[in-house]
């Protein structure tokens, strides 16, 4: 599939880890816009998928982060720095878009001996 033609949702879900508000992603391209819907027990995360509307596709993969619009509206909205909910979203709309691969992320902390 090409850029912005694959109009299968592109589905993600988000462990966050101590806060334990598992969240859902979808993603998807509607009229070369790119879209998403997030459903999450966090209220914060609820405020942040209110104020994002569609991204056009330059703008998800814009950098700096500090210019990119999904970071900016997470800095708006999100009350915790660490929160992986703004790179999780732009991974779904990159998948979405036909420019990355649908593969697994993850961060473990590892025990030291």
């Amino acid at each position: 599939m090409g850029v912005l033609l694959d109009t299968e949702k592109v589905v993600l879900v988000v462990e966050p880890g101590v806060c334990r508000l598992s969240s859902k992603i979808e993603a998807w391209s509607e009229d070369g816009i790119l879209m998403c819907k997030i459903e999450s027990g966090c209220t914060h995360v609820r405020e942040f998928a209110e104020k994002l509307d569609g991204i056009a596709l330059m703008d998800v993969v814009k950098m700096p982060f500090s210019e990119n619009k999904v970071f900016q509206v997470a800095g708006k909205t999100l009350k915790h720095s660490t929160c992986v909910l703004p790179t999780a979203v732009l991974k779904a709309m990159e998948a979405a878009a036909g420019l990355g691969l649908k593969r697994d992320v993850s961060l473990k902390f590892q025990k030291q001996p």
